[in-house]
Order: C-alpha cells, then structure tokens, then sequence
C-alpha cells in the first residue's frame, strides 16, 4: 500500500508553481497572504467553515477548558442543560456521542457509592456484562451508541437520590 502523501506549504506552493502560475505570481506580488490562502484561490484547498474551526478547537481543548466552554454556552442560553442545542433532542450527558465531564463524573460517583462495576451498570440498563463500551467511554472517552446513551441517561435519573 503506498504511503500518503504529504500535503503541506511545500507541496502547495509546488503545485501552485507549476499547476497555477498566475496565483503564484499573485501570491510573490503580495496580494495572497499566506500559500494556504493562495491554494484556496487555485481550488486545490476547501476553506474550512466556522464549524469545523469549532470543533478542532474544542477538541484541542483540555477537558477543564471544554467543561468552562460548555458552561459558558449554556450561560449564553445556548445549550438547555448540559450538552443539548436548544430545540434539539440531543442527550444531556453527551456530546458528540461522548461523555460529557460532569457526566463521567456522576456515573463513577453512583458506581462507587453503590459499589457497582461497569458490568454491574451495564446489566442493569438491560446490556450484557461484557460490553466493553461503558469502560471506554468513560477512561478513554470512546463514542458511544445512541441506545447507550438513553440508557445511561435513565440509570442516572433512577439513581438520583444516590
């Protein structure tokens, strides 16, 4: 199997150099600042939406930066308790089919007090015991499936008064 190729300022400013002279030419004279802004011009790049600078930032985020970004958005009146878009349906302990902080915190609290293991956890929502999917989520921070999540969501209002 070939190895990627690499695409960076180099093969970039290559391609524009042979492919697109007179964005190069542009690009030298002044009026692109930067090859990456040259490319986009040529077509051989797509501008990245305000979207998916979004999400590369909060995924570069550390977990306490993430937890304060998620606070402030719901401050903002943004998200309708944690981890939910206003008007939407989406799940109050995840996001992006990850487990929120303060979620991940609450399920090992209730484990501990309760002296349950993931298994444990796990049969009671209705999964089998050796469903390796509740133990990455919450110590690696794997996605999981949706069902899971409504699951999850119960067992911790069931466990409230925990």
């Amino acid at each position: 199997m070939p190895k990627k190729q690499k695409r960076d300022n180099a093969y970039y400013e290559e391609r524009l150099k042979s492919d697109f002279p007179k964005i190069y030419a542009d690009l030298k004279a002044g009026k692109h600042k930067t090859i990456a802004e040259a490319a986009i011009a040529a077509g051989l790049k797509k501008s990245r939406t305000r979207l998916q600078e979004l999400k590369n930032a909060f995924n570069k985020a550390n977990k306490s930066e993430q937890a304060d970004f998620l606070d402030w958005l719901t401050a903002q009146g943004h998200l309708t308790g944690r981890g939910s878009a206003a008007g939407t349906s989406s799940s109050t302990i995840a996001m992006d089919r990850r487990l929120l902080p303060v979620a991940r915190a609450r399920i090992e609290e209730v484990m501990t007090k309760r002296g349950l293991s993931k298994g444990d956890v796990l049969a009671e929502m209705g999964f089998l015991k050796l469903n390796p999917s509740l133990g990455r989520a919450l110590h690696r921070g794997d996605r999981l499936q949706p069902d899971v999540i409504t699951a999850l969501e119960k067992w911790l209002a069931a466990n409230a008064s925990v």
